[in-house]
């Protein structure tokens, strides 16, 4: 006869949860009623998920009509697995220089926010 009194701990054979981390903090803001905004937008949404996205988002800064993203590649060789997305704003266009690592993505787009808003005054 089963017995029907409650775990006391979790069962060994249960999964871990399928997001173990956080997802990253996004630290822009888009204008969506303009065409070029909502391409980019689009573009990274498309990019970053579904069932097999392309891209996982490490970090995300806009710097005047330039949106830079820090990206994984999700099916890469190794050596190209990272890179600074750079979506334009007011056309449909990306460029994307690789990275060796992480670190070097995110270092990069802490530089390009900097550098940007210094040429770029609102």
């Amino acid at each position: 006869m089963p017995c029907h009194i409650p775990a006391t701990s979790a069962s060994s054979r249960r999964k871990p949860p399928s997001l173990s981390r956080k997802p990253p903090v996004i630290a822009a803001k888009l204008d969506l009623s303009k065409p070029g905004e909502r391409a980019a937008h689009d573009l990274l949404r498309r990019y970053s998920t579904g069932r097999w996205p392309l891209w996982r988002v490490l970090g995300v800064k806009r710097a005047g009509k330039t949106l830079y993203v820090a990206i994984e590649w999700r099916r890469s060789i190794e050596s190209d697995r990272y890179a600074l997305a750079e979506l334009s704003l007011t056309q449909e266009a990306v460029h994307f220089p690789p990275m060796p690592d992480a670190a070097a993505a995110l270092a990069a787009l802490a530089k390009a926010g900097r550098m940007s808003a210094r040429t770029n005054p609102r």
